[in-house]
């Protein structure tokens, strides 16, 4: 039996994160920036390379969270490195995992594969840029989203969740 203070892993949460698009100018002396992008899950903190001079970067890297609680959002922020001073941020949005969870539950075995499960809209409360669809693909349950960045004048970020289910973990 696990321990109150310690919260079960139900699923892992695989994060591509695709590309940036339209990022803001954070370094105004050499009028480019060089961002990369932290998610955070609870006490979990996992980051992207660093892709520099670059306002649309191209990423393209996975990276992996514990899920304990499908009703707390996966947090990301863009940042902007520098050398020799503190990194600035560039952008922040919150990812909604109650969705992908939801399908992860379905028994999906004789899905076809494309299926498109629920497409979620962009809505004032939300961090949506275009229309976010929860597929069966390829065996797995993804979803694709566009998130507007907010607390900056401009700047999307393009990821793709997957759930993978943990073995002897029933949804």
């Amino acid at each position: 039996m696990a321990s109150a203070s310690k919260e079960e892993v139900i699923g892992k949460l695989n994060v591509r994160v695709l590309r940036g698009n339209n990022l803001i100018i954070a370094d105004p002396l050499t009028h480019t920036s060089d961002p990369y992008v932290v998610l955070q899950y609870g006490a979990q903190k996992v980051k992207t390379s660093v892709q520099k001079k670059n306002p649309n970067p191209v990423w393209n890297e996975v990276l992996q969270l514990s899920v304990t609680n499908p009703t707390k959002p996966v947090h990301l922020e863009v940042f902007d490195e520098d050398k020799f001073t503190a990194d600035d941020s560039m952008g922040v949005a919150d990812i909604n995992i109650t969705d992908i969870y939801d399908a992860a539950k379905l028994d999906l075995s004789h899905a076809t594969n494309g299926t498109r499960i629920k497409t979620i809209y962009p809505v004032g409360v939300n961090y949506l840029g275009g229309e976010s669809h929860v597929q069966w693909k390829d065996g797995k349950v993804v979803q694709d989203l566009i998130l507007k960045l907010k607390k900056v004048d401009s700047g999307l970020i393009v990821v793709q969740l997957e759930w993978v289910h943990v073995p002897g973990v029933k949804l």
